[in-house]
């Protein structure tokens, strides 16, 4: 689903439907990390709930606004970026996946205002699209 048709749903409905076209990650073995520049984009209601939640990782241009290149989503609409480490390390794996995978995420950790995602290790992330690779090609040679 475009990041335009999800907001525009966030918008008219306030939630928006599953992403059954985009990879799911959230099986995968996973490291906690913390997002960036949440404060300017997550109000405090939302931030309060420790709840798990579902966020969408997206490939985006590196600009200065988001020099990492891989910004968070949730119902939506952005809530934050990866650190930059983490996004050298995921980006080239969400490309190879179409841009855009599904993640699990939770609210800060006491005393903090940054949201939090489970993100997968890069070496899980790298076998699960041998995987997928590996099924497509059985799949198209009966």
């Amino acid at each position: 689903m475009p990041a335009w048709w999800e907001q525009l749903l966030h918008i008219t409905t306030g939630r928006i439907s599953r992403h059954h076209e985009l990879p799911d990650l959230r099986h995968l073995p996973t490291r906690p990390i913390a997002l960036e520049r949440t404060h300017y984009l997550v109000n405090d209601r939302e931030r309060d709930s420790q709840a798990p939640r579902t966020y969408v990782l997206r490939t985006q241009p590196r600009t200065r606004r988001s020099p990492a290149g891989v910004a968070v989503t949730s119902n939506g609409r952005g809530v934050g970026h990866l650190p930059a480490d983490a996004a050298d390390a995921m980006g080239p794996l969400l490309d190879q996946l179409g841009g855009a995978a599904i993640v699990n995420g939770t609210g800060p950790k006491a005393g903090s205002i940054r949201l939090r995602i489970d993100l997968p290790t890069p070496d899980a992330v790298g076998k699960f699209i041998q995987t997928l690779a590996s099924a497509l090609e059985r799949s198209d040679h009966p």
